[in-house]
């Protein structure tokens, strides 16, 4: 069955093929038919006539199958018509079967070409059949190379007739299957044309929905009206987004408010949709049909009115959340300009805003800032160095925290505590930074009364002869030094006073092995029970071991907090001069009492007994040896005490105290 191609050249292209093969098959088909029957000597002829209309035929298919379909179209009806021409001059010009070879010409031409094209051709070989007659009756033709018998034209006169019959098949058949063809077309185009209708129809439906979004957008974005406004004025838009806009009506709720549209009525023909904010507030939107209208339809909203529906509380719940975050962070600007200095900068460090504390503090006005380099309020006291920690945290992008001493547009000084944080764009490049200064001022003056305060009292305890500490103590015993000065005493490590601030920890190095334990239980005990300190303990410096002293009272701050303050002094020398006379206590006891001992033994013997001269000489010759032994003992124990005496650190005139004891023996 033939096809019918909706493009002309497709059409024109699938003609050009059929007739071509046509002319092909049928005219092969009718010369070989003529050969086997009529004539068999005539092979060379009819051979050559099925050669030249297949070469034609073929030239045509060439031509069409490489695109030139139109030249094509042209080639297969001329040739053809030069072909049955040359075969009727050749044959004996006017002979029936010649002439009547034009007929399927006229027919092929007319279904390539056209019915224009097909007249010219048909008045084209009316003509040359005329032209063809006068010549023959003039005797011009040449010379009839055979002459055809009756059956001979009636097998000749096959040829056209077969092609015209097939032609007119092809023609009926192609005709038949084109009315089909566009019946079926014209089917398709009143179902494209329904669809096109529905789909316009859907169209304007989501244009009047994406009108209401617009407009819903629109409206959300405007800042400065009320949210009463604005919920107002979404409310009696949203009507015009559904199918039936002149019976819709519409409530938006936000938590206990409602906002309605003129003609709102509750109606159980509603669509509903709730949502809640990420602080829980509720919002909801309901749409109403009013009237009954929708009732002819099975489901009275779309699912794009669902969708719809669905995008504008989402829109309206979204909208809400940026409104809580920006009074949110108008609260939180507000207390930071209530409470700080803000200022901000380009990158190159010139000012782009200024808060009024900023200017406060400055005592500049904003529109002398804008635009200036932040080095016109830096006071010249920080060296460069100072810059440092805070130029490489704003090359790595990241915070920075320091204090910084200003200078005010009247020449005044004053400090800040400021915090720095750099913003970045999208594409991870700083822009900006943005700085929160907090006046510390009053803190530093108070820093350095405290410092002068603390500079005057090392002045006062440098010539006390002792270490004077100000401490705090934690519940593990450890200690952490506030206050420090070494007097005249000797501190004990190499370390200087700052160094030993900072690291308390120096102390308890030195301490001796075996009294860590008793110095660290009296600092727990201490902190316990909140009493007076009072211990001694060794240190071990340079390998020597000293003694030392320490005591301390408690007091409580104006936090409540406890703080002992005391002293330590180094008591070696004493602990020595006690040792040695701990000593000479011993020497007396146990060394002087033996020679003592003897010399009251032999005196009870000579009072009590009844001597001769020359025993009493003999026991006062050993009273004299004791006594001598007693002599050389007490000469050296004086030396010994006299040597200590004179190596000892105390400035003191002993003789003056020492009690002369004149009256044992006066």
């Amino acid at each position: 069955m033939y096809s019918c191609s909706n493009n002309e050249n497709e059409f024109r292209s699938e003609l050009v093929v059929k007739l071509s093969w046509i002319w092909i098959i049928v005219n092969t088909l009718v010369m070989v038919g003529g050969i086997i029957i009529y004539a068999p000597a005539s092979v060379f002829r009819w051979v050559s006539i099925i050669l030249t209309v297949s070469g034609i035929g073929l030239l045509t298919l060439g031509l069409n199958r490489f695109g030139h379909t139109k030249i094509a179209a042209y080639v297969l009806p001329c040739c053809m018509f030069l072909h049955i021409t040359n075969l009727a001059y050749t044959g004996g010009g006017t002979i029936l079967p010649g002439i009547a070879n034009y007929i399927p010409i006229v027919l092929t031409t007319g279904f390539l070409l056209g019915r224009q094209k097909g007249i010219i051709m048909a008045v084209l070989c009316i003509a040359v059949t005329f032209g063809l007659a006068l010549l023959e009756a003039n005797g011009n033709l040449p010379e009839v190379q055979f002459v055809r018998s009756p059956i001979g034209r009636g097998v000749a006169l096959v040829l056209p007739i077969s092609l015209a019959a097939a032609i007119q098949y092809f023609a009926t058949h192609h005709l038949s299957t084109s009315l089909v063809a566009l019946q079926n077309e014209i089917q398709k185009r009143e179902v494209a044309e329904k669809i096109k209708d529905q789909s316009v129809y859907d169209l304007g439906e989501r244009v009047k929905e994406l009108k209401v979004l617009y407009n819903a957008s629109h409206i959300l974005q405007n800042l400065d009206v009320t949210s009463d406004q604005l919920f107002q004025e979404l409310v009696e838009v949203i009507p015009m987004g559904w199918q039936y806009p002149e019976i819709t009506s519409a409530r938006i709720c936000v938590d206990n408010k409602e906002y309605v549209t003129p003609n709102y009525m509750p109606s159980n023909n509603a669509l509903f949709v709730e949502m809640k904010t990420i602080k829980e507030s509720k919002v909801s939107i309901e749409v109403v049909y009013s009237q009954s209208k929708s009732d002819k339809h099975k489901i009275p909203f779309l699912k794009e009115e669902h969708n719809l529906l669905n995008t504008l509380v989402e829109m309206l719940k979204v909208n809400l959340e940026h409104r809580e975050k920006r009074a949110e962070l108008k609260d939180y600007k507000y207390a930071l300009d209530v409470a700080a200095s803000i200022s901000i900068t380009d990158i190159d460090g010139c000012f782009s805003f200024v808060n009024e504390n900023f200017c406060r503090a400055s005592k500049y006005r904003s529109d002398d800032l804008e635009g200036e380099h932040y080095s016109i309020i830096m006071s010249g006291l920080h060296p460069p160095d100072y810059f440092l920690d805070l130029k490489v945290a704003m090359q790595e992008g990241k915070p920075f925290r320091g204090e910084f001493c200003n200078k005010a547009k009247d020449g005044s000084l004053y400090w800040v505590d400021t915090f720095v944080v750099p913003f970045f764009d999208d594409n991870g490049n700083i822009y900006q930074y943005l700085s929160i200064h907090h006046d510390i001022t009053i803190r530093k003056e108070g820093e350095t009364k405290i410092k002068e305060s603390e500079q005057l009292l090392r002045k006062i305890t440098s010539q006390v002869p002792a270490n004077t500490y100000m401490f705090e103590i934690d519940e593990k015993g450890s200690t952490k030094v506030l206050f420090m000065n070494s007097g005249k005493d000797i501190l004990n490590y190499d370390s200087d006073i700052e160094q030993a601030l900072r690291h308390p920890e120096m102390f308890r190095g030195l301490l001796h092995d075996d009294d860590k334990t008793k110095f660290n239980n009296a600092m727990k005990e201490a902190y316990l029970t909140e009493a007076l300190i009072s211990v001694q303990y060794r240190v071990v410096v340079n390998e020597q071991v000293r003694w030392r002293w320490m005591q301390a009272i408690p007091e409580k701050d104006k936090n409540g907090k406890i703080v002992w303050y005391g002293a330590t002094g180094d008591i070696t020398p004493l602990i020595d001069y006690i040792t040695f006379i701990e000593q000479i206590l011993y020497d007396i006891s146990h060394v002087m009492r033996r020679p003592v001992t003897t010399m009251m033994s032999l005196t009870s013997l000579i009072i009590d007994t009844d001597l001769s001269e020359k025993e009493i000489k003999e026991f006062s010759r050993k009273l004299y040896g004791v006594s001598e032994e007693l002599e050389k003992f007490t000469r050296e124990l004086s030396h010994v005490y006299y040597q200590k005496r004179q190596n000892s650190k105390f400035d003191v005139d002993i003789d003056l105290l020492i009690d002369k004891r004149g009256n044992l023996f006066g």
